[in-house]
């Protein structure tokens, strides 16, 4: 059994939740995770179109481009901006597989 210590506000969102599923403790659990999985799949889709669009730009597959930006092959170049957010987004999508795979 899984016991919560809530505060008030906290208590009273949690019940607002748990009477739209009709009170099912399972049923709203199982409805959270759907949601994360989800939004991680939209993510992770959403992260690939940037992806083809870099990939397609630069020529470079993004585990490649990041592999070389992470051993400095870049030098000055990954200032670009470009650069920068391929790689966050390349780390997002890292961590967003990784939560999905244990969520799986």
């Amino acid at each position: 059994m899984l016991t919560l210590e809530l505060d008030v506000q906290t208590e009273i969102r949690f019940s607002k939740l748990l009477n739209i599923h009709g009170s099912n403790y399972i049923k709203l659990i199982n409805s959270m995770f759907d949601y994360r999985i989800n939004e991680l799949k939209k993510g992770i889709r959403n992260i690939e179109l940037d992806f083809s669009n870099y990939e397609h730009k630069y020529k470079i597959k993004s585990s490649d481009f990041y592999s070389k930006y992470e051993n400095g092959v870049f030098g000055e170049e990954s200032h670009n901006n470009d650069f920068m957010i391929w790689s966050g987004e390349y780390e997002s999508y890292i961590e967003f597989h990784n939560e999905l795979a244990q969520l799986l």
